[in-house]
């Protein structure tokens, strides 16, 4: 009997499903975490698989509560504020305050933030820009989606740094913050992020190919220019070669 073009979708589907990832998490913050610390701010390389901050249904565990033990050990009594935050499953660099008037400074300048990511294909233009409105997908509380009707202001522009084997290696930058905004303008593009579970390739959640790897920004107290970097980890250089 002849395979339908459905059937051999759905085929192809469950032959890519990848066994559920289980991320080794650090129980402590570890020197080589933290990007930079002074007497006003912190900012950490936070592992994929842990959250920023605690939620409702995970009140331990996160990188706040590792940046709170690290405070108590060390005797630092300053404020927990964090200033950018990242998907669970997102590494790179991000940003704690320690005084609320640090928090509020920070968030009133522009910091430039630029990613590494592995993207599905071959992306054909050597860089551009991303001009496409996100929002939330309709029945859905965490999936996002390009509407031009209904979304709001996303800008992301890339360049290519590259191609290794099927998939592109990408520096992206963003010039608005929406959620999973980078996840979603690849996928709008036709390039899903590799291993992303909700916008590329079905499957349990996974580690996608996203690092924050710079940040830039100018100190709010010093007066002068910060910037920040972390190459891309381990686990993601593995998916090059």
């Amino acid at each position: 009997m002849a395979t339908t073009a459905t059937e051999a979708k759905a085929a192809s589907i469950t032959t890519s499903i990848r066994e559920p990832w289980q991320p080794q998490l650090p129980t402590a913050l570890t020197p080589a975490m933290i990007a930079y610390e002074d007497d006003y701010m912190l900012i950490m390389d936070k592992p994929a698989g842990m959250l920023v901050h605690p939620t409702v249904s995970q009140w331990e565990g996160t990188l706040y509560d590792l940046v709170k033990a690290y405070y108590v050990e060390r005797g630092i009594t300053a404020d927990i504020h964090p200033v950018s935050r990242l998907d669970r499953n997102t590494s790179g660099l991000v940003i704690f305050a320690k005084e609320p008037i640090i928090q509020f400074w920070l968030s009133q300048q522009e910091v430039i933030k630029e990613y590494l990511a592995i993207a599905q294909g071959h992306v054909a233009e050597p860089q551009g820009l991303i001009d496409a409105p996100i929002a939330r997908k309709e029945g859905s509380i965490i999936e996002r989606c390009v509407d031009f009707t209904r979304g709001k202001e996303a800008k992301t522009a890339y360049t290519v740094l590259g191609y290794y084997g099927a998939n592109t290696l990408l520096k992206l930058r963003l010039f608005t913050g929406r959620t999973h905004q980078i996840r979603v303008h690849m996928a709008y593009m036709g390039h899903p992020l590799v291993n992303d579970n909700l916008y590329g390739t079905p499957g349990p959640q996974a580690r996608h190919a996203l690092h924050a790897y710079r940040l830039a920004l100018r100190h709010p107290v010093g007066d002068y220019e910060l910037e920040i970097t972390r190459s891309l980890p381990e686990d993601l250089r593995k998916i090059l070669y």
